[in-house]
């Protein structure tokens, strides 16, 4: 019996469409467990604040928020944001939020003044103008 290089050539498009469909379905869950770890670590971050506050006197964290945070057992460690558009950080920006909107990482407000978004005070999001990451 003799096996032809049609029937060789549908075999490797076979295997080659089950890779692809696989490696599709991998990268997309990781993609989704990426969403939710950062969902995580922007509740976490709230959270801690919150009780932060609480503790506080009503006082909200400064510019040294992660300091705060951190060295006060508030929260661990800060959480790590993984989005597509931008690297992986756990960096929090706190200066010039209406020119840094998109950079990536955490954005923490210290100030009193609303911004253009109509945040105040002690609140924390991800530094991200695209739609499926800015309004979480």
């Amino acid at each position: 019996m003799r096996i032809n290089k049609i029937e060789i050539a549908v075999a490797i498009v076979i295997v080659g469409l089950l890779v692809f469909l696989t490696a599709y379905k991998c990268l997309s869950v990781l993609e989704q467990s990426k969403k939710i770890a950062t969902k995580k670590g922007l509740s976490s971050l709230r959270n801690a604040i919150a009780v932060y506050y609480s503790d506080n006197n009503g006082r909200y964290p400064d510019s040294e928020i992660s300091k705060e945070l951190v060295e006060k057992g508030y929260i661990e460690k800060i959480p790590y944001v993984y989005i597509p558009h931008h690297k992986k950080s756990n960096q929090i920006t706190i200066d010039n939020l209406n020119k840094n909107t998109d950079s990536g990482g955490w954005a923490y407000k210290v100030d009193d003044t609303p911004d253009s978004n109509g945040r105040t005070k002690g609140q924390i999001w991800i530094n991200c103008s695209h739609d499926d990451w800015s309004k979480l």
